[in-house]
């Protein structure tokens, strides 16, 4: 019995030491599983380290070149912005010197005509006001404008300013406005006929002949504007002597399309050429990085593998050899000790006595 009794605690010391093997190799597995992640994260990153700093550094090369084309063009362009100006400054002098010799001949008789005008009210001794557009439209209404001009002047005496005065009263009272308006009427109706027998009657003759020439000046204004129109509308600008302006614009346009055409030639070389340049020196800075993480994740791999196979083995060994006798309840070194000290102490008879004692012990 007593032999018995020792195969049983050896066999139970059998299982403990099987366990903590087995732990030992489920921490190592566990560990190789956590390195591997490690090394799968590191390489990830510096895999994205290198695709950030190529595509950094094609950037910034790209954009370099591209800014250097671009301070030439953007030079070129305010050159021809500014030959453009003087090109159209030169145009504008060209054009306003030919409406002046185009207009000479009417300014001068308006210029005669205006003369005549002044002499006439002067020689005549009628004010100034007299020889005015305001004057005629009120006294010598004729055509739309001094219509118009009437009809305001009507509206600003006998409309605004009646209202005006009333609203600017501090009491108001309808009645006042019957007050006000004849006060209005009279002021303003005895204004116009006072002017109109100190000026008009004794002079109708004078006035008419003022607005007979009044009239020959608005005619001559009227024909220097279509001149002016018809030059400024005029598309041929061979009379301005333009050709040194455009000749420098050409060139400057001609120099814009070569820094164009020379830019996209170099963005195209940048791009199939230098880039591929650039990506593979900094893949060869990092390489040596990468190939060890590589490696060294390969070598975690295989530990892991090996492990695992390991681990696997040894979980089936213990279960065919021990757990199946023993039962997983008491697959644990604190329970195997309990077991085997209870049989060495000689409390139990057989593993199933003792593990039965366990229980009750612990109930």
């Amino acid at each position: 019995m007593r032999e018995e009794h020792e195969n049983l605690v050896e066999f139970l010391n059998d299982a403990k030491q099987s366990v903590m093997d087995l732990g030992v190799l489920q921490k190592n597995v566990n560990a190789a599983e956590i390195e591997g992640k490690k090394l799968e994260k590191a390489l990830g990153a510096e895999r994205k380290a290198v695709a950030d700093q190529i595509a950094l550094t094609v950037k910034k090369r790209k954009d370099e070149i591209a800014e250097a084309y671009d301070r030439e063009i953007r030079g070129d362009q305010e050159k021809l912005k500014k030959a453009r100006a003087k090109r159209e400054k030169a145009k504008n002098k060209g054009m306003k010197l030919r409406i002046e010799e185009e207009t000479a001949e009417l300014n001068e008789e308006n210029r005669q005509l205006r003369t005549r005008l002044t002499t006439l009210f002067k020689q005549n001794h009628l004010p100034g006001f007299c020889n005015t557009t305001f004057y005629y439209a009120l006294f010598f209404t004729r055509g739309p404008k001094d219509f118009l001009i009437l009809l305001l002047t009507v509206l600003v005496c006998f409309l605004a300013i009646p209202w005006g005065i009333y609203f600017a009263l501090p009491e108001r009272a309808m009645w006042y406005l019957a007050v006000i308006y004849p006060a209005v009427i009279l002021v303003f109706v005895g204004l116009y006929i006072i002017i109109a027998n100190r000026t008009k009657v004794d002079n109708i003759g004078v006035l008419r002949e003022g607005r007979k020439l009044r009239m020959m000046i608005k005619a001559n204004e009227r024909k220097m504007d279509a001149i002016k129109n018809s030059i400024e509308k005029d598309r041929n600008e061979d009379l301005y002597d333009l050709d040194k302006y455009d000749r420098e614009i050409e060139e400057i346009e001609e120099e814009l399309a070569d820094i164009g055409s020379r830019k996209e030639d170099a963005l195209y070389v940048f791009e199939n050429e230098t880039a591929l340049i650039i990506t593979k020196e900094i893949r060869q800075n990092y390489q040596g990085r990468i190939d060890s993480l590589s490696e060294q994740k390969q070598e975690c791999e295989e530990r892991y593998k090996e492990l695992s196979g390991q681990l696997k083995r040894m979980t089936i060994n213990v279960t065919d050899e021990f757990e199946s006798r023993i039962g997983r309840e008491f697959m644990v070194p604190e329970k195997l000790d309990a077991l085997a000290k209870i049989l060495e102490e000689e409390r139990a008879d057989s593993l199933s006595e003792a593990q039965e004692m366990y229980r009750n012990k612990l109930s």
